[in-house]
């Protein structure tokens, strides 16, 4: 799945984290589909489920062809027009840059996750901060006592200095160090780290 919280925007002109009534609206669409997979499974005699996956290039390939097909989607994509950066929300995930508390955004997205047989995901991105191992482990246990969240993964963003070779969170223009421009950002991206450069513009 990808682009539920751009459809929900484009019905509702709410985002998925906006209200209340946006979070049911996007409960309603993926209930229905997985109506649809358990009755086209009946049909063919095969086993379809929904799965959240890491799909950020699809996430910018749809972006690319409803802006060209459907010129009033242009209101919902996300990212730079202007570097033809844009982008869907992936899967049911809220908005990436939606300042949603972590504890909110695990609870909220995991209302959608016993819908998604074959697996599904919250992100924390952590950026530079070091939260200690006692919280994140309280945070943990209470994920999987309180909400019904099937996973969450915890995503720091590092900058590795290609000049001195260290290695330091956030992701940095330059080397805190050495001030060598010459780094590498690295953060999680289709659900490994890799170098920011290495990235299409949809991953970007």
């Amino acid at each position: 799945m990808v682009g539920l919280n751009e459809m929900v925007q484009f019905h509702l002109g709410e985002e998925l984290h906006e209200s209340e009534e946006a979070i049911k609206f996007g409960l309603k669409v993926i209930a229905h589909m997985n109506l649809v997979a358990a009755r086209l499974s009946a049909k063919h005699n095969m086993r379809f489920v929904l799965e959240q996956t890491p799909a950020e290039s699809t996430a910018y390939r749809f972006a690319k062809l409803d802006m060209r097909l459907y010129p009033e989607t242009q209101r919902v994509v996300k990212g730079s027009m202007t570097n033809d950066e844009i982008y869907y929300t992936n899967s049911t995930l809220f908005n990436v840059g939606a300042p949603v508390d972590p504890i909110d955004r695990v609870k909220r997205e995991g209302f959608f996750h016993p819908l998604i047989e074959a697996g599904s995901l919250t992100h924390i991105w952590l950026g530079e901060t070091r939260p200690s191992s006692e919280s994140l482990a309280n945070f943990v246990k209470k994920i999987f006592r309180m909400t019904q969240n099937d996973q969450v993964a915890f995503s720091p963003e590092l900058t590795t200095c290609v000049h001195c070779g260290r290695t330091t969170r956030g992701l940095q223009e330059e080397c805190p160090y050495c001030h060598s421009d010459m780094v590498e950002q690295i953060t999680r991206i289709t659900g490994y780290f890799t170098k920011v450069s290495s990235w299409n513009k949809g991953k970007r």
